[in-house]
């Protein structure tokens, strides 16, 4: 029988709290300008990058290090839910019902005790483990074309260990940051905080014979029972002598896959059986259209480029399967676009795109190609268009930054006044380390400073590198908006109302029966008297009055009129970010 073994609090030991996830919770995913309309939940957000770039990156590795041609990069997210015989099967395999208890044994010991402080949602299907209606939800994640999780356990060189039970350890080889960190898309998209891990790679000489491995952790917080302190991690694998716990191996993993529902692997065969990986998450919290709209934002790039073989899917639970299609995206077609201006050979010179490959800088003499677009008639002019989104948008001049895994890694904001400018630019392989070495971990900015003393002189140059490049990129948008900027209207039409108000007092004198011209009438009258008064000792209320008057030289009596409302933070005497406003209209 398959249990949980808990990792119990060892003060002469190194500890951390099992619950990982918080270090990702308050980082929020940007939503630049347009991104805002329509946004996948952050969860969404954080599997589709993470769990794809984990496996990705597994692919790119293959690729480069195959002496078989490569497979195509595949990877399918399997929405499922089981009942009856299946979700008994599936219960007793992966021992839920152990899971379920300690959340019990935990909350009855004090009132204040709530599995809250386990990182665990106030509901969740292993409270109804018990139900013949209720089903049980799970995702399963398989790789296709890729190295699997290889290494020796025992030296700590296990792909699987360093993914699954360490954090920001080693940096990868292939593309993407440390390993560890790419576990919270899977953490934070399992209500039960718990993965599973079954992967298959070919022998190596370090471990001959050893083929396959399962292997699977909860990631809990730290909490207290009768019987001692825990850390908040559990492992599910096979017990050693020495009291370990450690994967289960080749047979004995297939054996257990199976009891999971999971396919075979097999390092002999060469398709979606083959080396990989397949990860179990029960309960997701992600729902496969919001994965689809995740991977279509983020993945695009990998996704429209007919040189790279990449695929994903996502299928639902009735069967359907879901493809993303970022090109039906408006807003992402544009970037496309921007794209292939950056990467196909352009006959002709366009008025409305822009190709540029960056200068040197530093050591590196090729830095990148730049794509920008813009189209005059929709949303480079949204405030007198309209057609792409609706008013309620905070535009701004955008641009795509991507390296070598052709993952998004910020819709980066070049500017807020129009006309806007879309773009996107790819990192050439040459400064594909330096800008690696200055993203965050959740991968997402080439930050240009560090708040990190100790850095060395390569590391400074990095940045100082990232802050050049992104520097050049402003200066080339900025220069493509001056060049589509109308020329200025004549004098003469140029109005200047409170000018025109002085001068007709001049005009018309201060004697009786003195009239001078009056000036034209402003075709809109607004008066907004903000004021700001106490709600309690936390909050503030800011009141105002907007009043809209039509022309007296207007023929009518009534109009239709828009109204754009923004509200923004006042940074440092600038317009900083935007906030969201619930607004009830008048009759």
């Amino acid at each position: 029988m398959q249990e949980w073994v808990w990792e119990e609090f060892d003060p002469s030991r190194t500890s951390t709290s099992g619950d990982i996830s918080k270090l990702f919770r308050n980082e929020p995913v940007k939503e630049p300008g347009v991104f805002v309309l329509n946004a996948p939940p952050s969860n969404a957000t954080v599997m589709a990058r993470e769990v794809i770039q984990n496996s990705w990156d597994a692919a790119l590795e293959a690729q480069a290090h195959s002496n078989d041609p490569p497979l195509d990069f595949e990877l399918l997210f399997d929405f499922k839910t089981a009942s009856g015989l299946d979700k008994a099967n599936l219960i007793t395999a992966l021992a839920l019902n152990q899971l379920a208890q300690r959340v019990h044994d935990y909350e009855i010991q004090a009132d204040e005790y709530r599995r809250r402080d386990l990182g665990l949602a106030d509901h969740l299907c292993l409270d109804e483990l018990d139900s013949p209606s209720r089903t049980l939800p799970h995702l399963v994640i398989s790789e296709t074309g890729t190295t699997g999780m290889y290494g020796s356990w025992e030296s700590g060189e296990s792909r699987m260990y360093l993914a699954l039970a360490t954090l920001g350890w080693t940096p990868k080889r292939e593309g993407g940051g440390s390993y560890g960190y790419g576990k919270a898309g899977l953490i934070r998209g399992s209500a039960t905080r718990t993965v599973i891990a079954y992967t298959c790679f070919p022998e190596r000489s370090e471990e001959p014979g050893v083929t396959r491995r399962l292997f699977g952790m909860t990631y809990w917080g730290d909490h207290k029972l009768e019987e001692g302190r825990f850390t908040g991690f559990a492992r599910f694998g096979e017990g050693t002598d020495g009291g370990n716990i450690v994967p289960y191996l080749n047979e004995k993993a297939d054996e257990v896959a199976s009891s999971l529902g999971l396919s075979h692997r097999s390092p002999e065969r060469r398709d979606s059986t083959g080396p990989g990986t397949t990860f179990l998450v029960i309960e997701p919290l992600v729902e496969a259209e919001d994965l689809q709209r995740a991977v279509e934002r983020y993945w695009w790039p990998a996704l429209e480029d007919p040189s790279i073989e990449f695929s994903v899917a996502i299928s639902q639970p009735n069967g359907q399967i879901l493809h993303p299609r970022p090109r039906r995206d408006p807003v992402l077609r544009s970037f496309i676009e921007a794209y292939e201006t950056a990467t196909v050979s352009q006959d002709n010179t366009h008025p409305f795109k822009r190709v540029h490959r960056l200068q040197s800088i530093g050591d590196f003499s090729s830095p990148g190609m730049l794509g920008l677009v813009v189209n005059p008639d929709d949303w480079s002019y949204p405030h007198q268009t309209q057609t792409e989104a609706p008013n309620l948008t905070d535009h701004r001049s955008l641009v795509a930054l991507m390296r070598k895994p052709r993952m998004v890694v910020e819709y980066w904001n070049a500017g807020r006044t129009m006309p806007f400018v879309r773009g996107a630019f790819i990192a050439d392989n040459s400064i594909d380390d330096a800008l690696r070495d200055t993203e965050p971990k959740s991968h997402d900015a080439w930050q240009t400073k560090s708040d990190d003393d100790s850095d060395t002189s390569t590391t400074a140059a990095n940045y100082e590198a990232a802050r050049i490049l992104l520097d050049r990129i402003r200066r080339h948008v900025n220069k493509f908006r001056d060049e589509l900027k109308p020329p200025p209207r004549p004098q003469e039409q140029v109005r200047l109302p409170e000018f025109d108000r002085i001068m007709a007092k001049i005009m018309r004198g201060a004697g009786p029966g003195k009239q001078g011209p009056a000036p034209e009438p402003r075709p809109v009258t607004i008066h907004l008297t903000p004021m700001a008064e106490p709600v309690d000792n936390k909050q503030v209320r800011v009141t105002g009055q907007a009043e809209f008057a039509l022309s007296d030289n207007y023929d009518g009596d009534h109009s239709t009129a828009l109204i754009r409302l923004r509200y923004l933070f006042d940074e440092d005497g600038r317009s900083g970010d935007r906030a969201e406003l619930g607004i009830e209209l008048p009759p």
